[in-house]
């Protein structure tokens, strides 16, 4: 039964998540916002929403590490869908699409990680208030950085021409629909916390390592869908900006989950092995980076060599906590 809740978790996830690039496209449209700024603001914040639910679900059942690691891990699998969605796309790398304007997203998402693994390693083990100073400095970074990322698109997406695609559909349909998606990822993404906790304890596997790759897989589901399905659109920027977007909001549910956590401040109370896949998921990011602002044409069985080097990664950092996580 455990793992039949997980798996109808996951299939209402990703139901929710097909709705998500479009309406958020058709919102874009109709307020005059670029694809840019909508992938890196807007939907990033409900495309988070099961890594949200789920990391604070799990903070309140006393598993600071599914919480924790679920964040980090979701990290790295957001990296690892721009290989996969460069795989199935079919218009050479995916990287030679993409303004250059996306490493502001991906630097701040970067600082925010480099912090949170930084505070894990040290454990500050400082509150105020009942919150660890070192989450609160994470929310000021935050906003300082989603104001940056909101300031650069304004200026930058001014003397965009959006052709017009959704002439016969409403703003009002497309909020709607865009909210009506949301809250049923909200309720599928409870189910998941629980449902992790009780297969980390089945497994053996520790819930560092399921937090980390078998909710954060799953909870990354919307960003998989809507993601693809906005680069199949054609609208790359937003399928790029979502995920880099969803990168720097992940990190903001460590402050969220702070609230929750009972006891010492919430980064003082998980595993190292947390810290270390916040740096694995750095390493990520940068060839991300790399690979926007070299922009190879070259390719390998369709997939670029950015592509390439985030999935071999991937893998390599899985196949280490994983031996870490036995060891330990």
């Amino acid at each position: 039964m455990v793992w039949l809740y997980f798996f109808v978790s996951a299939a209402l996830i990703v139901y929710a998540g097909m709705s998500l690039s479009k309406n958020a496209d058709i919102i874009a449209e109709k307020t005059g916002l670029g694809g840019a700024l909508i992938g890196a603001l807007l939907l990033p914040v409900v495309t988070s929403l099961p890594e949200i639910v789920t990391s604070a679900q799990a903070a309140i059942i006393g598993n600071p590490d599914i919480a924790v690691g679920n964040v980090f891990g979701s990290n790295m699998f957001n990296i690892v869908i721009i290989a996969i969605v460069d795989l199935v796309q079919g218009r050479g790398p995916l990287m030679i699409h993409i303004k250059l304007g996306h490493i502001l997203t991906a630097g701040i998402g970067i600082l925010l990680s480099a912090l949170a693994a930084a505070f894990i390693i040290i454990k500050m083990n400082i509150a105020i208030f009942g919150i660890g100073i070192d989450t609160l400095i994470l929310l000021l970074v935050y906003l300082a950085g989603t104001r940056l990322i909101l300031r650069y698109n304004r200026r930058h997406n001014l003397e965009e021409e959006n052709e017009e695609v959704y002439s016969n559909i409403s703003l009002k349909k497309g909020i709607i629909g865009f909210i009506i998606s949301g809250i049923i990822i909200v309720f599928s993404g409870r189910m998941l916390a629980n449902t992790g906790n009780e297969i980390a304890q089945i497994t053996g596997l520790g819930s560092s390592f399921v937090g980390s790759f078998l909710i954060a897989i799953t909870t990354s589901l919307p960003e998989l869908v809507a993601t693809f399905t906005a680069a199949k659109m054609g609208a790359f920027d937003m399928a790029i900006g979502n995920i880099l977007g969803a990168n720097v909001m992940n990190i903001l549910i460590i402050f969220l989950t702070d609230l929750f956590y009972v006891g010492n401040p919430v980064l003082s109370s998980i595993s190292i092995e947390n810290g270390i896949t916040g740096l694995f998921g750095i390493c990520l990011s940068v060839i991300a980076i790399i690979g926007i602002i070299y922009r190879s044409r070259k390719s390998v069985f369709t997939l670029g060599y950015d592509s390439w080097a985030i999935v071999i990664g991937y893998i390599l950092a899985a196949l280490l906590l994983f031996n870490l996580g036995i060891n330990l």
